[in-house]
């Protein structure tokens, strides 16, 4: 418990900093993050849906494209990205401060939940899936889209980063990832990797209850 408040204190001051130019700064890392995330949301039904650490809110900008009648959720821990967030989306999404371990909605809510370059920051990411399960429907989706630790780079990465101020907690690599998301309760309907750069690495997975 400990771990994790010092974890949330370092996501807060971190990303509390970063806020205002954080789409900027990383905006290739993000477009790439945002197209595989789409990739492998196809057509995928839904009427309610939820966006796990939404940040900015540039996810839920486009999902409220493609849904333009469903109805839109973003949780994040940090205020001042939600404070962009709401600047973008406006009425088009439900915007909470909450955390992905403690989700604030009944059971069995949503049709498709997403989160977007956060897992690896979860203080508890066994919580956060176990949430992210009992909040989706039976029939309904998740997709994952996350650092990949299955490349040298992110390995080293994984290694360095804690030893630092940053708020990461743990980069997964594929086949860890598919193992947790099993081990709370989803099966694996697709994943894929793919190396951005020379040095950053991501995967997306799309799972669903069993």
């Amino acid at each position: 418990m400990q771990t994790n408040a010092r974890q949330t204190r370092k996501l807060l001051r971190e990303y509390t900093s970063l806020a205002s130019t954080y789409d900027q700064r990383w905006s290739a890392y993000i477009d790439t993050s945002l197209s595989m995330t789409h990739a492998m949301l196809a057509e995928l039904p839904a009427d309610r849906i939820l966006d796990v650490a939404c940040g900015t809110g540039l996810w839920l900008e486009m999902l409220a494209k493609q849904y333009s009648d469903a109805e839109l959720f973003g949780i994040d821990r940090v205020p001042a990205m939600l404070n962009i967030a709401r600047q973008r989306v406006g009425e088009q999404a439900t915007l909470l401060e909450a955390d992905a371990a403690e989700l604030p909605f009944d059971d069995d809510g949503f049709q498709l939940v997403t989160t977007t370059n956060a897992l690896h920051y979860f203080a508890d990411v066994r919580s956060a899936l176990l949430e992210i399960r009992r909040v989706l429907v039976p029939s309904g989706n998740l997709i994952i889209t996350d650092w990949c630790r299955d490349y040298f780079w992110m390995k080293l990465l994984n290694r360095v980063l804690p030893l630092t101020s940053h708020a990461h907690g743990h980069t997964f690599s594929s086949r860890e990832l598919e193992r947790s998301l099993v081990a709370a309760g989803f099966e694996i309907v697709s994943s894929t990797t793919k190396k951005i750069d020379g040095f950053w690495a991501l995967m997306t997975v799309h799972a669903r209850p069993t």
